[in-house]
C-alpha cells in the first residue's frame, strides 16, 4: 500500500479592472460621507442657508427701486454671497481633509496603489468624491436662487437660464479650485486636522487680511492675494456687475493657476509615496 500527500488548488480570484476599482473608491467614499452625521449636517446647513441668503439678496435688489433693468447683474450679488466662503471652507474642513490623510495615516493608500490603479487614478476618484459634495454650496444654491426668481416672475427666462449657464461655469470654477487646494492640504500631513486648519487659513487667512490691507493703504492689487476676492472679481465680470478693484482676467488667470498647480504638487507627492507591487 502506497501513501501519497494530498494535492491542493488553489483558486485564483480574478482581479477587479482598473475602472471597477475606480468606481469602488467613489462608491465607498460618497457612501461614507453621506452616513456621517457631521458632513450631513454641514452639508445640508450649507446648501440651506446659503440658498436663503442668495435669494434674500435677490430679493433686496428688486425691492430697492433702483430704474434699473432686470438684467443679468443682479445675480452678481447671490454669486458673491459671503456665506459660500464660509460653508465652502467648512465642506471642505469636515469632508475634504481626511480623504488623503486617512488613507495615509491607515496605510490605505499603499493598499489601493498595489494594482492596477494608478496615483492619477487615486486622486481622480478622491476628487469626484469631494467635487460634487462641494458643488452643492458653489452651484447649487445659484441654480435654485435662479429658479425662483423666474418662477416669481421677477426676470424672465431667457435670463434666468442664461443665469444658470453662467452660475454652473462660475460655480465650476470655484468647485475644482477647493477641490485641487484641499486635496493638496490634505496630502500634506496624516492628521486631517492640519489638512482642516490648513482650509481655514488658505481662506480667512488671506482673504481678511488682503481686504484690510487694500482698504487701508488704498492698493487693490493687494486683494489678488485672496482666493476669494479672485472669484468674487471673476463672478462679477461673468455676470457684468460692478468690479470690485480688480481685473477679472487676472484673478481667472491666478484661480486656474493655483488650481492646475495644486494638483501637480499632490500627483508629485503621491508619486513619491514607495508602493510595492506584486
Amino acid at each position: 500500500m502506497s501513501i501519497t500527500l494530498p494535492t491542493y488548488s488553489r483558486l485564483e480570484l480574478p482581479l477587479l479592472a482598473r475602472r471597477q476599482r475606480v468606481w469602488a473608491i467613489i462608491a465607498t467614499g460618497l457612501r461614507k460621507e453621506l452616513r456621517r452625521p457631521a458632513a450631513i449636517v454641514v452639508t445640508g446647513i450649507g446648501v440651506a442657508f446659503t440658498t436663503i441668503t442668495s435669494l434674500v439678496l435677490l430679493f433686496l435688489s428688486q425691492i430697492i427701486p433702483t430704474g434699473q433693468a432686470a438684467d443679468l447683474t443682479f445675480f452678481a450679488g447671490p454669486a458673491s454671497n459671503f456665506f459660500v466662503l464660509f460653508f465652502v471652507s467648512l465642506m471642505a474642513a469636515v469632508i475634504g481633509a481626511g480623504l488623503i490623510a486617512d488613507d495615509m495615516q491607515s496605510m490605505a493608500f499603499t493598499l489601493y496603489l498595489s494594482r492596477p490603479i494608478t496615483q492619477v487614478d487615486y486622486l481622480l476618484a478622491k476628487a469626484a468624491i469631494l467635487a460634487p459634495l462641494i458643488a452643492m454650496v458653489t452651484i447649487l444654491p445659484l441654480l435654485l436662487t435662479a429658479l425662483v426668481a423666474a418662477l416669481l416672475g421677477f426676470f424672465s427666462w431667457t435670463i434666468a437660464l442664461e443665469a444658470m449657464g453662467i452660475s454652473i461655469v462660475v460655480g465650476g470654477l470655484l468647485t475644482l479650485f477647493y477641490t485641487a487646494v484641499t486635496l493638496f492640504l490634505s496630502s500634506l500631513s496624516r492628521r486631517k486636522g492640519i489638512a482642516a486648519a490648513g482650509v481655514f487659513a488658505v481662506n480667512f487667512g488671506l482673504t481678511i487680511p488682503a481686504t484690510v490691507l487694500a482698504l487701508a493703504i488704498r492698493n487693490d492689487s493687494i486683494l489678488y492675494m485672496s482666493p476669494w476676492n479672485d472669484y468674487v472679481a471673476v463672478a462679477s465680470g461673468a455676470f457684468g456687475g460692478p468690479s470690485i478693484g480688480i481685473d477679472w482676467p487676472v484673478a481667472l488667470a491666478i484661480l486656474l493657476g493655483v488650481t492646475v498647480l495644486a494638483a501637480l504638487v499632490t500627483y508629485v507627492r503621491m508619486k513619491a509615496v514607495e508602493v510595492v507591487t506584486g
